[in-house]
């Protein structure tokens, strides 16, 4: 006789039938409460914790900000243990392009949380983190350069210049400016005019430009952080300043352009920003020379079109008979390794989406939104590099 299995030994027949419908009447139910749990609105409250350095901020006043109102719409003092909870009109939709953000003034410097956008940030530890201060020597602090990246296009006659300069505070205090005086000067082309101030928190009352100097006098917290300005210069051919050192410099000109070279620097490729906007990059690293000089080029040498078709003609059938030879590589089998993520390729996308963005006419408050959510993302990518 055929003995039963294991399993089923001691359980007769409508029992195991019982048992299973139970079962599957349990899977149902918790199937159906995790529905229900995942169709729950969320609830619209903000907590978080102001921190100071490697502690937390015990004393102070939280502010609630949003883009639907201007100025403050909520405060809050924080608690003992650095913590402060905030409920907020709404749960943040994208759609509307909702932000909301948090601050808190420590010793006269203002310091903003991260921005919340959609309803799942909201179930994220929120931290606002905050620093002392420490005043700059009067002709400015000495910051380390990472990056600096001067785009050059020529406009009316004249040359549209963004210098984007990416600095790092490696002390653990925020640097601030003595009256009169800057956190941060740095010497830019002779000749300059028209400085303004790129897509950044910066306002126009955080820079002058003094004697040929670029001051800046916007409090510096530890850590990168990058400031993109614009001017406008007559010649181009004008030496820029390059004091100190600097990790990664490179200079893009925008096509069409005259023939150039960049003395000091290395043609590397060209990069095309948007459709139809080229730059040529010129670069170098660990760049510590007094200035670089843009110089006119010789133009190459051009075969006639008839020849470089000829070349074109041969350079496509020797490619064709390598394939046919059986090796088993072919042209269509090789793969490109994907592009490392560096800083300069951070920030070439920083610098695309700028133009992108002001090439519309009147963006919607949805397209700001996300704009200035991408452009923050860029920058913490490029912050969070070693």
């Amino acid at each position: 006789m055929r003995r039963p299995l294991p399993s089923s030994v001691g359980f007769p027949v409508e029992w195991r039938a019982a048992w299973l419908v139970f079962c599957i009447g349990l899977a149902s139910f918790f199937a159906a409460a995790e529905s229900l749990s995942t169709q729950v609105e969320a609830s619209p409250v903000l907590e978080g914790r102001a921190l100071l350095g490697d502690t937390v901020l015990t004393r102070g006043t939280v502010v609630l900000h949003s883009n639907a109102t201007q100025g403050e719409i909520d405060s809050t003092a924080l608690a003992g243990d650095g913590s402060f909870q905030f409920r907020l009109p709404n749960v943040p939709d994208p759609e509307r392009g909702d932000v909301f953000l948090a601050s808190i003034l420590h010793d006269g410097v203002t310091y903003f949380g991260p921005w919340i956008t959609t309803a799942n940030q909201l179930d994220s530890a929120y931290a606002i983190q905050a620093y002392d201060t420490a005043m700059a020597a009067a002709e400015g602090a000495d910051l380390r350069m990472e990056i600096r990246t001067v785009f050059i296009e020529s406009v009316d006659e004249a040359w549209r210049v963004t210098d984007v300069f990416q600095l790092v505070n490696d002390g653990g205090r925020t640097l601030v400016a003595r009256e009169e005086g800057a956190v941060w000067r740095y010497p830019l082309a002779a000749g300059v005019t028209d400085l303004t101030v790129g897509e950044s928190e910066l306002s126009l009352e955080d820079i002058a430009l003094q004697e040929g100097d670029l001051v800046l006098r916007a409090p510096m917290s530890p850590g990168g952080r990058m400031f993109v300005f614009r001017y406008r210069m007559d010649d181009v051919f004008t030496p820029i300043p390059t004091p100190g050192a600097i990790e990664q410099f490179d200079v893009l000109i925008r096509e069409p352009a005259p023939p150039l070279d960049v003395e000091g620097l290395s043609l590397h490729s060209s990069v095309e920003l948007e459709a139809g906007s080229t730059y040529r990059r010129y670069t170098g690293a660990s760049v510590e020379q007094p200035s670089v000089r843009l110089v006119a080029a010789e133009v190459p040498f051009q075969p006639p079109v008839e020849w470089v078709a000829v070349i074109i003609a041969c350079l496509l059938a020797g490619m064709g008979l390598y394939a046919l030879r059986g090796t088993g590589l072919s042209w269509a089998t090789v793969k490109r390794a994907p592009p490392a993520v560096d800083r300069h390729g951070l920030l070439v996308d920083v610098a695309r989406l700028d133009v992108a963005f002001e090439a519309r006419a009147k963006p919607s408050a949805a397209e700001r939104t996300r704009y200035d959510q991408n452009r923050a993302d860029l920058l913490r990518q490029i912050r969070e590099i070693p």
